[in-house]
């Protein structure tokens, strides 16, 4: 028996894919979550396509092209977004570098959910410092760049060179200015243990200078200080 062309498609079970060439792989799946999540490829596929041409996605002859995107990047995407929609038995993303490629192509086609998604996996997965620093920074995530420089600035260990080329000279200077803008003066035997006083650098209020019993070295005195008014007055641009 012929179906006819009027057949009705059921609502629910009728599934529209699409087909993408990354690389050198095709990927064909559900168009659903890439329309309702995104808003790049809602609008994509809500083009026009004329009737004399072929619809490119359709099919393996004519996929969606996408350029200057790794097929790793565009796997660990997959992962998570079709776990998300569909509680996919693909294994999830795991590590830092994983779901930073899916932070860095949600982030791009706009998957908002899936970005926050991306956000929280780092954060558990013990995302460092450094590389929340230079992630806040590509990807705008606001809230991650204070703590990130408050951290960096309490640490013993200077900034190293490969550190600041990832994070760029001008952040690493910044952030050098503000670790030299505090000093640890003389310490005082106060009974069974020492005291310092740290002073904020270039200020004469008496209010600037701040006691903290500590011991003798520098992370045991500066890991509790609380760099933040100097960093915000540093990173003044930065809107913190």
């Amino acid at each position: 028996m012929t179906v006819k062309n009027e057949t009705p498609r059921h609502s629910d079970f009728y599934i529209s894919t699409v087909t993408f060439l990354v690389e050198d792989s095709l990927f064909r799946v559900s168009r659903e979550p890439f329309q309702k999540e995104s808003e790049v490829f809602c609008d994509m596929f809500s083009l026009p396509q004329g009737s004399s041409v072929v619809v490119e996605g359709t099919s393996d002859e004519s996929p969606v092209r996408i350029d200057r995107i790794s097929k790793d990047d565009f796997e660990q995407l997959l992962k998570a977004l079709f776990h998300r929609k569909y509680g996919s038995q693909l294994d999830l993303p795991h590590g830092i570098e994983q779901w930073t490629s899916v932070l860095k192509l949600s982030a791009t086609w706009n998957f908002e959910r899936l970005r926050q998604g991306a956000i929280d996996a780092l954060i558990e997965s013990g995302i460092g410092a450094i590389d929340r620093v230079v992630l806040s920074q590509r990807y705008y995530i606001k809230n991650w760049l204070l703590p990130a420089l408050n951290e960096l600035a309490r640490r013993p260990e200077p900034i190293t060179l490969e550190e600041a080329k990832r994070m760029g000279i001008d952040v690493a200077l910044k952030l050098a200015s503000v670790r030299e803008r505090v000093t640890v003066t003389m310490p005082m035997y106060m009974g069974d243990k020492y005291q310092y006083s740290i002073k904020k650098n270039n200020c004469d209020d008496d209010d600037s200078s701040h006691r903290v019993s500590v011991g003798s070295c520098r992370d045991l005195r500066m890991q509790d200080y609380d760099f933040s008014e100097q960093i915000r007055s540093t990173f003044s641009e930065y809107e913190l």
